[in-house]
């Protein structure tokens, strides 16, 4: 079952300064603003260049803005950190680097870590386990090592947290665009209906995408595909938590449940990954998205592909000719 309409939602970042044009005649149907790495003017100033855009082209162009919702990062970061495995790490309670330890702004996590803690960085591209506990620090050796950058995705094992109230640089983001007809909203780790009604009471009608993101989001998929304008599956989070062997489960599932209803849902989260820093997708990654757009999905976010990948524009069309590949098949059965 292919779709008519496929949509491709590209990440705007460092790499598309200037190509939003050229993003759109590559294919582009909408574009995402990660506001976990903006501030509020350069989120101002990419709503002005895509205004500018849109009034020149004559187009309404779609714009979702992904808050942090109750996801958790770590702070920012003096300058990249590379980290080599068998080093260790010392996370501090705070929202700035201002020594060595790295930045944690969620004191929740100081509360509830305990030695032998499995935390992930960056979709589980840094792994560690945690040794030292103090009040508000803990040291962590790596197990897989890599590179820490400012704002990313922090996950520790068997952890939980849901939305109790809108974080006020969420609002910020929100009650500075509710107005504007072309933005929509994409909340990451959403788990309940309640925090979805939560999330309705601040965005005045505008639309809401659930990031699905947690094991426990699953039990009710149903629920909150009727209440919101559509869902994302995001690999990356679901990935670490679900154990990466179980996703491929986790993906069967959210299809059979999807399938049953009128709501549009999305892949994202390393979809083309290899066009990050190459001119072409794996086989692998290219025969596992036909696979998801067969069955069903209708579109894909590319993140990294765009946002910092060596050329945007490329990934983009190599979406929109494989998705057209795709649809002419379909009509020709």
């Amino acid at each position: 079952m292919v779709r008519e309409k496929i949509d491709i939602v590209a990440t705007l970042g460092p790499s598309t300064q200037n190509l939003i044009s050229d993003l759109l005649d590559a294919g582009a149907t909408a574009f995402r603003l990660n506001c976990s790495h903006l501030t509020m003017e350069q989120f101002r100033e990419w709503l002005r260049k895509i205004d500018a855009i849109s009034v020149q082209r004559e187009q309404h162009i779609p714009v979702w803005l992904d808050l942090q919702g109750a996801k958790i990062r770590i702070g920012e970061l003096i300058q990249p950190i590379m980290v080599n495995e068998g080093a260790r790490v010392t996370f501090v309670f705070n929202a700035k680097q201002e020594d060595e330890r790295i930045p944690l702004p969620h004191k929740e996590i100081f509360d509830t870590i305990v030695k032998g803690d499995e935390i992930s960085i960056d979709d589980g591209r840094v792994i560690l386990t945690s040794e030292i506990i103090r009040d508000n620090s803990f040291t962590a050796i790596v197990t897989t090592g890599g590179q820490l950058n400012s704002f990313k995705g922090f996950n520790k094992a068997h952890y939980h947290d849901y939305l109790r109230e809108i974080s006020p640089r969420d609002l910020a983001f929100i009650n500075a665009t509710y107005n504007i007809s072309s933005i929509g909203y994409a909340i990451s780790f959403v788990q309940t209906p309640d925090e979805l009604e939560l999330i309705r009471k601040y965005t005045h009608n505008r639309p809401v995408i659930c990031k699905i993101e947690r094991l426990r989001t699953f039990s009710r998929l149903i629920d909150l595909a009727l209440l919101s304008d559509g869902l994302w599956l995001c690999r990356g989070d679901l990935g670490v938590e679900a154990n990466i062997y179980n996703l491929f489960e986790f993906e069967k599932i959210f299809i059979q449940n999807l399938n049953k209803i009128d709501k549009p849902y999305l892949i994202a989260g390393q979809v083309l990954e290899h066009m990050v820093r190459n001119s072409q997708p794996s086989r692998s990654e290219v025969a596992h998205l036909g696979y998801l757009i067969e069955n069903g999905f209708h579109g894909a976010v590319l993140s990294d592909e765009t946002a910092i990948g060596d050329d945007p524009v490329k990934a983009v069309q190599f979406c929109d000719r494989f998705f057209h590949h795709l649809q002419s098949i379909h009509i020709q059965k």
